[in-house]
């Protein structure tokens, strides 16, 4: 059987289902209510509805089918009369089955109407959730960890999914031995990638010459924040997608449920990110971007606080896209706060839109079976009330330049120093300012397009050092050219 294209509107007594259904014949078209749910059946087509309310069919329900588009529009009370029901724009968590309640040790997303389902109640403390956790004690170093906790995925729920790709998943992830690695080897892994290939210079760079940042920083992206109009609209696409998906109910235990909510903020920044650097017209990089911000995707973490994530996706920001600097990142932020606040259907378009993304690379595709297809369906049905909460504790962070390890602030202190004191030369010399800016900030074309890390190969420092000590009219750049590794004095012990 085939379920139909369907959504589903409301006013104050009615909902009104409308399901494209062509070529139907009526007199072998069957539906009926049964409290919350409701049931269409015309062959080939069959469709089961577990709505938010109940509803009842009686004297002022009607159908009515418009040959010309094959559209059926069924009109059905609400028992309770000016009862709002909520999600029905989430088409996927409609047609899954509801489950009664279970242990408290586990979270069974699918809900009954009414009723706490979320497996938590609210002696869990509740309003303590995505606080700031400081650890008791120093991480273990990797040598003591055994080969325990090698689970990712969605919820941790995958383990020896990746080793069929093996061959390819270097250009999949950063994590090179998956079913071999803890999550806190993890950790440790990914923060020292992100320390050996942070640029200094590029940093530099970015930071000083911001102008086409800024193009990225002032517009405002309603259609991404979700602030056009007075609640979010999916779009058809959107909408043929959540009928695409699987129908799951999701049990996560206690100690993974924190965790996929924290990682659900590293997926919507890197999402944001991509997002205003492309003006929202994803392009052939849009997979890298959004992988390689994200330590969810590049590094299958899952993060244990609030301050850990977004401090990750403070460094990943700096560290691997074209545009590196603070502003832009923390633009990005405020747009990940406002989504949140939004609620679930604005972060269900930004899962979605991640999902197409991934649909459309040849090789970061099993992505969305890790992680995007699950996130795309439980957020659904996840507890509302724990979205506002994760809203207002990102809302209260504070994170700085220092939070991050790599030194920013000297780097940017030094830097000014360098240019206060070439200015000062310069009213001897007659230099213009961009004569001094190029002296202390210059980068060539393959540093940022084709280098991570501040260190060129042998090769090249002595080609570069060549260049400089041919050119009698040009002056080595103050930051970038320093000392036979090609290395400043300004970030060579940052």
């Amino acid at each position: 059987m085939l379920t139909p294209k369907f959504s589903i509107t409301q006013d104050a007594d009615f909902i009104y289902i409308l399901i494209k259904a062509p070529h139907i014949k009526l007199s072998e078209t069957d539906s009926y209510v049964n409290d919350d749910e409701f049931y269409f059946y015309s062959q080939p087509y069959y469709l089961r509805l577990h709505l938010p309310g109940c509803i009842q069919d009686n004297e002022q329900s009607t159908s009515q089918y418009d040959v010309d588009t094959g559209q059926l529009t069924v009109r059905i009370a609400k028992q309770n009369k000016g009862e709002h029901f909520d999600g029905l724009n989430l088409l996927t968590k409609l047609l899954t089955p509801k489950k009664g309640k279970e242990l408290p040790e586990i979270e069974v997303v699918g809900p009954v109407i009414g009723e706490n389902n979320s497996g938590e109640s609210d002696e869990d403390g509740e309003s303590s959730w995505f606080l700031e956790q400081i650890p008791n004690e120093e991480p273990e170093p990797i040598a003591s960890l055994g080969l325990k906790d090698t689970t990712y995925g969605f919820a941790n729920k995958k383990r020896n999914t990746l080793n069929q790709i093996t061959t390819e998943l270097t250009e999949i992830i950063d994590l090179r031995d998956p079913d071999n690695t803890p999550q806190q080897v993890r950790r440790q892994l990914r923060e020292q990638q992100e320390l050996d290939l942070f640029n200094c210079e590029h940093y530099l760079a970015d930071f000083f010459d911001d102008e086409l940042i800024q193009e990225l920083i002032i517009p405002d992206f309603p259609e991404l924040t979700g602030t056009v109009g007075l609640a979010p609209v999916l779009t058809e696409k959107e909408t043929e997608k959540l009928l695409q998906l699987p129908r799951r109910e999701y049990i996560i235990d206690k100690t993974d449920l924190e965790p996929v909510y924290y990682s659900l903020v590293d997926l919507v920044f890197a999402y944001a990110y991509n997002f205003r650097f492309t003006n929202g017209e994803q392009n052939v990089e849009s997979d890298w971007t959004v992988c390689k911000l994200s330590g969810t995707l590049s590094w299958l973490e899952s993060f244990q606080n609030i301050k850990d994530v977004v401090v990750s996706c403070a460094r990943r920001s700096v560290t691997f896209p074209l545009y590196r600097n603070w502003k832009l990142f923390n633009r990005v932020l405020s747009d990940v706060k406002t989504i949140f606040n939004v609620g679930k259907t604005q972060i269900l378009k930004c899962l979605l839109g991640i999902h197409s993304i991934l649909s459309e690379s040849d090789v970061r595709h099993p992505l969305n079976n890790l992680y995007i297809t699950d996130y795309c369906i439980w957020v659904q049905s996840a507890d509302s009330k724990r979205f506002e909460l994760l809203a207002k504790a990102l809302s209260d962070l504070n994170i700085s330049k220092s939070d991050l390890g790599l030194n920013l602030d000297d780097m940017e202190s030094d830097a000014k120093k360098l240019i206060e004191e070439k200015c000062h030369e310069s009213e001897t010399h007659g230099d213009d300012i961009a004569h001094i800016f190029d002296n202390v900030v210059k980068l060539t074309e393959a540093e940022i397009s084709d280098s991570d890390d501040c260190s060129d190969s042998d090769e090249e420092t002595d080609a570069s050092s060549d260049d400089a000590s041919s050119d009698d009219t040009s002056e080595s750049p103050e930051l970038c050219t320093a000392n036979s590794d090609s290395k400043s004095e300004i970030c060579k012990d940052k």
